[in-house]
């Protein structure tokens, strides 16, 4: 067997392990007691065990086939006796499945015949089987206990033969059916009998209908009822033909060529559409076809970048298992409520959207979420509640986590940040309630008391904070003391492709995010203050902002430093999180779609850049990180 092949199956067995995973804990929700038991769901959740089993023997994986046969046997026992399910055999399927997921990966990683390689995974075998054993034994001593009290069955003296035939379905209590068997008689519900199946007309209109000499008046009524039939039949046929979703597996490797391609196509575009030896030339005709292909191109690059889109709700899924487990091992009672899974975003960014969440709702669980008890004091409902969202806005993705529970307490955060030296205990009384939640995000920062594996040790938000900005996204924090807190996180819609306002600096072209973009202003003449060297404000607006040359960010000093006024030149207000700065520029060419380069190594010191692209006239310009350059002027500035 070719590896490739193994490799392409293992991609197929992780899909269905995931509907194991969402078939299993909607098993959990729906069946309280044996009452509610799905049936329809234990025979999904076995087929996919069967198949996972059948499709991994055929590759020669035996680890998984032992595991997946154990998990089917038990299934297969549910699903002719749901009342015997219990809390203790869905912890052993949902063991099962943790291993399944362990030998797949495992067998990705380090290929070794795809047979069991720990203890821990044979004796799962064995408590499945001894869960099976004990769950039949339990269905015999039942079945053995209610007839105990009669003797009158044992004897077969007297019995009830009606009953006995009923029960096994072969017999029909009717005396008629056994003159039938002889043909002697002939009972009088034939008719309805032959009816009922639809295959025989009334016996009594065939023969004159054979020879055509006579016509009853309802004959055309007779005649109309097979082909009604059959309409309706046939619509039904058609109303219940599945509709099947056409689609293909395509190497992401792939689609990254294929978005680079396209990028250089647009890139390309108006290199040659504005060449400017077209200029001078009167081409009328040329100008309308180059509009026209300005629109494909432009279309073919929206649909090159859906390719790459992805519904989120595959991240959301895992995280039902997550509260699940996390919630059992904290002894809270919590329902993750979803909305808006189908919102599509990069699949680059959803990849890196796992471990933020997860770290959030564990935090959201076990320091946010209070106990049944504590809720049922405050007058809350004992199961707390957890909502995951995703909305797309504009250009970016905004995914929210809300919970209900105690809200972040000021104080405590306050007097950790006191005892680590992040604030002085003047400046406690000026700082606002979303200064004090950024200390939450600060390396080592935690209020729990004591370490668990959990939580305790505050790497937590941190690693949300980074993982976050990595994405050239933000983390914004609110919360209400005694009602909730409420994490949200804004990501870009694609890191390939954005749109930039291109603008010039002496003959250096830069592109800012127009995203980062609050305001953009011609100045003809702008009195500036000059606070000390390289350190400059003008009045925007109604507030004095920072006002910086972006010659600073290549370790020069700023044209600013002599000049009493701004005069003849662009500035551009930028804006993140709430702190907003000027940028002086001489020329702003525009607004366009930039197709996001690697930065070369020669500029890997220069903290503000966050890649290059090329222009459509052929230069190449560098596209600015404005949240780097906010925070590295702001921190200049403070210290």
């Amino acid at each position: 067997m070719e590896r490739e092949d193994v490799l392409e199956y293992l991609i197929e067995a992780k899909e269905c392990l995931e509907n194991i995973e969402t078939g299993l804990l909607n098993f959990e929700k729906t069946t309280l007691d044996g009452s509610l038991v799905d049936r329809d769901l234990l025979d999904t959740l076995f087929r996919h065990f069967h198949t996972v089993k059948g499709s991994s023997g055929f590759f020669g994986l035996s680890g998984i086939v032992k595991v997946a046969h154990a998990a089917e046997n038990l299934l297969d026992f549910l699903r002719k006796m749901p009342e015997a399910q219990d809390e203790e055999t869905l912890e052993i399927l949902l063991t099962a499945l943790d291993h399944l997921n362990e030998l797949v990966i495992h067998e990705e990683n380090e290929p070794s015949g795809g047979d069991l390689y720990n203890e821990e995974q044979h004796q799962l075998i064995t408590r499945t089987n001894q869960k099976l054993e004990s769950l039949k034994h339990s269905q015999v001593q039942d079945q053995i206990t209610p007839n105990q009290g009669s003797t009158t069955p044992e004897f077969g003296l007297f019995n009830d033969t009606e009953a006995k035939q009923e029960e096994f379905g072969l017999f029909t209590t009717d005396s008629q059916e056994e003159k039938k068997e002889f043909g002697l008689f002939t009972p009088s519900n034939e008719k309805e009998t032959n009816e009922e199946f639809g295959l025989f007309t009334e016996k009594t209109t065939e023969p004159n209908e054979g020879f055509g000499l006579f016509i009853t008046p309802n004959s055309g009524e007779s005649s109309t009822k097979p082909e009604s039939l059959t309409n309706t039949n046939t619509q039904t046929k058609s109303e219940k033909k599945p509709i099947q979703k056409k689609d293909i597996r395509i190497d992401t490797d792939k689609l990254d060529s294929l978005l680079d391609i396209v990028g250089e196509i647009v890139i390309n575009e108006p290199m040659v559409t504005e060449h400017p030896e077209l200029k001078h030339l009167k081409l009328d005709n040329y100008q309308k076809a180059a509009l026209q292909l300005k629109k494909l191109i432009r279309n073919l690059q929206e649909i090159t970048l859906s390719l790459r889109m992805v519904p989120i709700a595959g991240v959301f899924s895992r995280m039902e298992r997550l509260v699940r487990d996390t919630a059992k091992k904290t002894g809270k009672q919590v329902e993750l409520i979803i909305s808006g899974e189908d919102t599509e975003i990069d699949k680059s960014i959803i990849e890196e959207m796992y471990d933020p969440l997860v770290h959030i709702i564990r935090n959201a669980i076990d320091h946010g979420l209070e106990t049944p008890e504590e809720r049922k004091e405050s007058g809350k409902s004992p199961k707390g509640k957890i909502q995951l969202s995703a909305i797309q806005s504009g250009k970016e993705v905004w995914i929210e986590v809300r919970d209900d529970g105690k809200g972040l307490n000021r104080d405590r955060i306050l007097n950790k940040a006191l005892s680590l030296g992040l604030v002085h205990q003047s400046e406690i009384e000026t700082l606002s309630d979303e200064n004090v939640w950024e200390f939450l995000f600060h390396p080592g920062f935690s209020t729990a008391k004591e370490v668990t594996d959990l939580s305790g040790r505050g790497v937590g938000l941190d690693v949300v904070r980074k993982n976050v900005s990595t994405l050239k996204g933000f983390v914004d924090v609110s919360s209400v003391y005694g009602q909730g807190t409420v994490f949200l996180i804004r990501v870009p819609l694609t890191l390939a492709i954005i749109e930039g306002l291109v603008v010039r600096k002496a003959e250096t072209y830069f592109i800012i995010p127009s995203i980062d973009v609050k305001e953009s202003l011609y100045i003809q003449e702008e009195p500036i203050h000059e606070l000390y060297k390289n350190n400059h404000s003008f009045q925007y607006r109604e507030n004095q902002i920072s006002v910086v040359d972006i010659d600073l960010l290549f370790g020069k000093d700023s044209e600013l430093n002599s000049q009493n006024q701004l005069e003849k030149k662009y500035v551009i207000v930028a804006e993140s999180h709430e702190k907003q700065m000027g940028i002086v520029f001489d020329e702003i060419l525009g607004n366009q779609s930039i197709v996001i380069k690697p930065i070369s190594p020669i500029f890997k010191n220069i903290n503000g850049l966050a890649g290059c692209t090329i222009l459509g006239n052929g230069h190449a310009g560098l596209i600015l990180d404005v949240r780097k350059l906010i925070n590295q002027h702001m921190a200049i500035v403070s210290s």
